[in-house]
């Protein structure tokens, strides 16, 4: 089963059809796009990347999302980035499942944190990773910022930016 789901989000992907992706990812469960997110193949991160914001237990693919989106592949690493934030906004206005810790969302929130302050990294990916955290923080905490107060001055005015809209 999760060969054929990749396959079939892939092969999706590749004619065009990334909302026919998302649907095979979400039939195909959390696991198989966990799956796809590790992959060599772009096309194939990519499909898991367009399934990961409409699957089932969707916050738990965060992890391999925040390791997409640190990834050298700019192709990749920006909407891996941009699915986070995705996920991180919808866990921001619900109730955090039973099965969600919070010292789990405290973790992925620091992932992204980490990501956003990484200079190294596409100025996209940073300006990203700093909103998810920002969300993944008012997921258990409404009040908090979620992000190290630094990246208010930071060198990119971009990320600086973003840092102060969110403050």
């Amino acid at each position: 089963m999760s060969a054929a789901g990749i396959g079939s989000m892939t092969a999706a992907l590749e004619r065009g059809d990334v909302d026919e992706a998302a649907r095979q990812g979400a039939l195909a469960g959390p696991d198989t796009v966990e799956a796809a997110l590790g992959s060599a193949a772009r096309a194939t991160v990519l499909a898991g990347i367009a399934s990961a914001p409409v699957v089932e237990d969707k916050a738990e693919l965060l992890p391999a999302l925040a390791k997409v989106a640190a990834g050298p592949d700019r192709r990749t690493a920006i909407p891996a980035a941009r699915a986070a934030r995705q996920i991180a906004l919808w866990l921001a206005t619900h109730e955090l499942a039973d099965d969600l810790a919070p010292a789990d969302v405290e973790a992925w929130r620091a992932a992204f944190a980490e990501l956003a302050l990484a200079r190294d990294h596409f100025v996209e990916v940073r300006v990203t990773a700093l909103a998810t955290a920002n969300a993944l923080a008012h997921a258990t905490d409404p009040a908090a910022l979620g992000f190290d107060q630094a990246l208010l001055a930071d060198p990119d005015p971009l990320v600086a930016s973003e840092a102060k809209s969110l403050q």
